[in-house]
């Protein structure tokens, strides 16, 4: 696996910049800061992962002009950042990461001092990993959360497993076990797909999941998809499994620690969060909750917001739609 590594220190934010632009192919990073700042990056390459530990030191905004192919995972490890991505600000401190999205326009401010850790990944590769991970054709976007908890079981083992893997590439001893890098980094990436929400998460917690499910909770799970959009009860859903509705509950319990009705609204928020991040003229926040069966508007927007820590409303602002309401 080839490794290519690049150093930089100093305080001239022109040569940040322009390096900055070669770690990030097919865009110009843009610095904009008001006082005297100091960084301290080290980027290093291993096949089609990067990872880049940046110390920064002072008040400054990184902005990228155009899109890329490599989306960025930042772990914070001390410090605080504030990334905006279409006008949607994230913050970026202790156990909260955030994934950066290529095909958005994005800015990153540092504020004061920073540590953290930087994964770049081609935007190709993770499709591929999760195609076959899930053995599906994997289309259009993955469409990633922004942000991603890090105090989860997986979210931890990236950070530590992430800081393990740089260590061992900085001072080379990774480099001499070829097989231990390349497992190194296939573990990272399938971390990342459980830690980061995407489109697909049910989809890997349903085919992964262990020990295997039930037959009625995996009948359970396929009829709520099939009528994801109706009205239906957890006495539809426990007659569509052959099941008692109190079988089923505790089925749910069981293996998937947690209730079919709460499962059922987060399939339900999934889609709606899809819909909402494509967009759309004539798309209303009504509108979509209406379709996937939230008929309390108020609850879906603080249940929306619990899971993807923005309102509806600002997820339809930030994929463009003029009808946000």
């Amino acid at each position: 696996m080839p490794i290519r590594q690049l150093s930089l220190k100093g305080s001239d934010i022109d040569e940040l910049a322009a390096a900055l632009s070669s770690l990030c192919l097919r865009t110009e990073a843009v610095l904009e800061s008001r006082e005297a700042v100091s960084y301290n990056i080290h980027s290093i390459t291993a096949g089609p992962i990067s990872l880049i530990a940046g110390v920064y030191e002072g008040d400054l905004t990184v902005r990228h002009r155009s899109p890329t192919e490599t989306d960025v995972i930042i772990l914070p490890l001390s410090g605080r950042s504030v990334v905006t991505m279409n006008g949607q600000e994230m913050l970026s401190e202790g156990t909260r990461g955030v994934f950066v999205n290529s095909l958005a326009a994005s800015a990153t401010r540092f504020i004061g001092s920073r540590r953290h850790l930087g994964l770049r990944i081609p935007r190709d590769e993770l499709i591929r990993r999760l195609a076959l991970r899930l053995n599906m054709s994997i289309r259009g976007h993955l469409d990633f959360a922004p942000d991603i908890d890090l105090s989860t079981a997986s979210g931890s083992l990236l950070v530590r497993l992430s800081a393990l893997m740089y260590t061992g590439l900085a001072d080379g001893s990774l480099v001499q076990s070829p097989i231990a890098l390349s497992n190194l980094t296939e573990t990272t990436i399938e971390l990342l797909m459980e830690a980061a929400r995407h489109r697909y998460s049910s989809d890997l917690l349903y085919r992964t999941g262990e020990p295997p499910l039930p037959r009625s909770v995996k009948r359970a799970i396929d009829y709520m998809r099939a009528h994801i959009s109706e009205p239906i009860t957890v006495n539809d859903i426990a007659a569509a499994s052959g099941v008692s509705p109190r079988t089923l509950q505790q089925g749910f319990r069981d293996f998937r620690d947690t209730t079919p009705f709460a499962f059922l609204q987060r399939l339900r928020l999934e889609a709606a969060h899809r819909e909402l991040m494509t967009g759309g003229s004539d798309l209303s926040v009504k509108q979509v909750a209406l379709k996937w069966g939230f008929v309390h508007r108020g609850r879906f927007s603080a249940d929306y917001r619990k899971r993807y820590g923005v309102l509806p409303s600002e997820t339809l602002r930030s994929s463009g739609s003029s009808s946000a309401d």
